[in-house]
């Protein structure tokens, strides 16, 4: 088993790191008070584990089972999916099956790429839910800000990452570094002897 550390292979490392850093903070979106934003409420993959404890807290994300909810949900399941496919293409490039099975590695590299984007796309759109139900709110007395967490620049960065992953699984195949091979020459009386280290022994 030949290993192969491709440039393909390190930027989709550095989006397997993306994604996990992301998905383990749970601020992908944050909902504030305007004039004071020491307290407030964040909304992320991990939110999606416990909601069922904090139902007072989605009233933003229009309730339990509002779009709000629901986009988070698919957002969860978006980014598990693109851990898998992204340490999946990661693992086959690395131990060089991007030589034998180049179609199929490039297809993982391209996939994750689109579920990273799909998951960028999800995450405004949820965005656009939970301002669009701070706006209906008139009733409340204080005002509400909405605004991007870390974790979504994260995947940002993840993005930029498997993106640029894609296109280098997309502009050839990697290489195999070959083993050291003996040279031959041929002697005085016919005979062939190896070259060791480019030396040439005589008698």
């Amino acid at each position: 088993m030949t290993l192969v550390l491709t440039p393909a292979a390190v930027c989709q490392c550095f989006t397997l790191v993306s994604l996990c850093t992301s998905i383990a903070d749970p601020n992908w979106i944050q909902v504030q008070n305007c004039s004071d934003s020491s307290s407030g409420l964040i909304y992320g993959v991990a939110f999606t584990l416990h909601a069922y404890q904090n139902l007072t807290d989605t009233g933003p994300l229009g309730g339990l089972h509002g779009w709000g909810m629901w986009l988070l949900y698919s957002l969860a399941a978006l980014c598990y999916s693109a851990v898998l496919f992204s340490s999946s293409s990661f693992l086959l490039d690395f131990l060089g099956a991007a030589v034998t099975r180049s179609k199929l590695v490039t297809s993982l590299h391209i996939l994750t790429a689109f579920i990273g984007v799909m998951v960028v796309c999800v995450c405004v759109a949820c965005m656009s839910v939970i301002e669009h139900n701070l706006q209906r709110a008139k009733s409340q007395t204080e005002r509400l800000c909405m605004s991007a967490g870390e974790s979504f620049y994260i995947e940002v960065l993840g993005l930029l990452f498997s993106l640029l992953a894609c296109a280098l699984a997309l502009k050839g195949r990697p290489v195999p570094i070959r083993t050291c091979e003996y040279l031959s020459v041929d002697g005085a009386d016919g005979d062939t002897e190896p070259l060791i280290g480019g030396a040439e022994r005589e008698e």
